[in-house]
Parts: structure tokens; sequence; C-alpha cells
């Protein structure tokens, strides 16, 4: 099995934002670290959701509906495990005020 490290950065739509597309076939993607940032320019609190679907359509929610006030980030270093099939999404109350950072290790 190859391992690699590899990061994804972005920033949350109002609607589901894709944050990693479906892990391939024969791979397993281990998130290490994510970061979501309020960069709004209105100097506004916004809330944010991070979900994971599962291969087959069943979502789990990680966070729901909770606040980011500006200027601030939330770090999550819990480790999630996605496998083959496997996605994870997110979306914000105010369109381009979220950023994303997230590193993970695929292994294939």
């Amino acid at each position: 099995m190859a391992d690699t490290l590899h990061s994804e950065q972005g920033v949350l739509g109002t609607g589901s934002t894709a944050i990693l597309d479906a892990v391939a076939a024969s791979t397993t993607e281990t998130v290490i670290g994510l970061s979501l940032s309020n960069i709004s320019g209105t100097s506004a609190d916004v809330t944010v959701d991070l979900s994971i679907t599962k291969s087959g359509g069943s979502l789990r929610k990680i966070l729901n509906d909770v606040s980011l006030p500006f200027g601030t980030t939330i770090t999550i270093d819990t480790k999630f495990v996605l496998a083959t099939g496997d996605t994870m999404q997110g979306l914000a109350s105010a369109a381009s005020s979220v950023d994303f950072n997230v590193a993970y290790l695929k292994q294939t």
C-alpha cells in the first residue's frame, strides 16, 4: 500500500460544496486535519455544516449549524476515515464567507 499526504483548499458556498470528492476504488483517505475560517467581507457571523456521505448515500453530520463568528477559525483534529465512494462536503450560511483547508492521507 502506498501512503501519500494531500491537501485541498477552497471556499464553502451556500449549497453543498465538495471538500473531498468520492474516494476512488481500492483507496482509503484519512482526514488528519481540517480548518474552517470566517473570512466574511461584511464582518458577519456565519453558520457552517460539515458532513460525510457514505457510499450508498447515508449522510453523517460532523458539524450541524455551528456558529462561526467573524474572523475566527474552527480547527478539527479528529481523524475521519473515508472509504471507496465516500465524500466530504460542507456549506455556509453566506456565500464566499468560509475558507476550508483539509489535510489527508491517501492509501492505495
